[in-house]
């Protein structure tokens, strides 16, 4: 059975999905009302998505974080030799990997704090996966990218709240 939200191909008769552990029972299938599923089954291209911040592995942790402060964004993309995406390093590293442990920014580089081969998706993936994705692995962040593996924007928690909030106002259009 593929899942319908990961499209992994299970094996027939399994009620929970193997890769991303999202139940797969004629329940989950029809949640909602017919509104609701059409609008987490946009896109994520439909919210409007900032191009990434990127840099090689071996930038150092002081420009990272400069990086991340001056932009005003939550995660920097790490990219390999040919553009593709090798590592994400975000916000909540800062604080956990770094705050009150690491004393010289400077010779720190991020390859050495990333995550190395973060989940990403691609920009036509249904909101719905995104949202299950950070729901069951705690991501704040997934990086998109495309048929090349190259890191083409990130979708945040904000920029699915700010398009729930968008399309449940009264009022409010879809995608304005």
């Amino acid at each position: 059975m593929i899942c319908p939200s990961c499209s992994h191909d299970n094996i027939a008769g399994v009620e929970v999905c193997d890769e991303c552990g999202q139940s797969l029972s004629e329940a989950y299938k029809n949640w909602g009302s017919g509104e609701f599923q059409e609008i987490f089954a946009e896109p994520l291209s439909v919210l409007g998505l900032r191009p990434p911040v990127c840099v090689v592995p071996t930038t150092s942790l002081a420009e990272v974080i400069s990086l991340l402060k001056g932009k005003n964004v939550g995660c920097v993309l790490v990219t390999g030799d040919l553009g593709e995406l090798v590592g994400i390093f975000t916000e909540r590293d800062v604080l956990y990997r770094v705050a009150g442990l690491i004393r010289n920014l400077e010779q720190i580089t991020v390859e050495s704090l990333m995550t190395s081969r973060p989940t990403a998706l691609n920009a036509d993936t249904a909101i719905q996966h995104a949202l299950h994705l950070m729901s069951i692995h705690g991501f704040r962040h997934v990086p998109l990218v495309n048929e090349a593996d190259k890191p083409v924007g990130v979708v945040s928690f904000r920029d699915i709240v700010g398009f729930i909030e968008r399309n449940f106002t009264p009022g409010v259009q879809m995608g304005v």
